[in-house]
């Protein structure tokens, strides 16, 4: 028993853990480097492109929820106001 103890002992000292390891000696595809520069003229381009973008993403989202939200208000004030259910029943005892 004691020698197996040892023996275990000795394995976990050799055993590499998943944390030990140097995550920059592993990394799949190396350090990025950018082979496109910019120029800042096409820096400020790229900007008020991504922007404007932006703007009329927003601008479309908002004008799909308004439409939905609209729709269901509509639903909503005609099951309240004007769709009329059947009368109710008097219970008889």
């Amino acid at each position: 028993m004691m020698q197996t103890l040892k023996n275990n002992a000795k394995q976990l000292a050799k055993r590499k853990r998943y944390f030990d390891k140097n995550k920059a000696s592993y990394s799949t595809y190396g350090k990025f480097v950018d082979h496109k520069k910019m120029s800042p003229e096409q820096f400020a381009a790229f900007q008020k492109q991504l922007k404007e973008d932006n703007a009329k993403n927003r601008r479309r989202l908002l004008l799909v929820f308004s439409a939905v939200m609209l729709l269901i208000l509509v639903v909503i004030i005609y099951f309240l106001f004007f769709y009329e259910m059947a009368p109710a029943k008097p219970i008889k005892f």
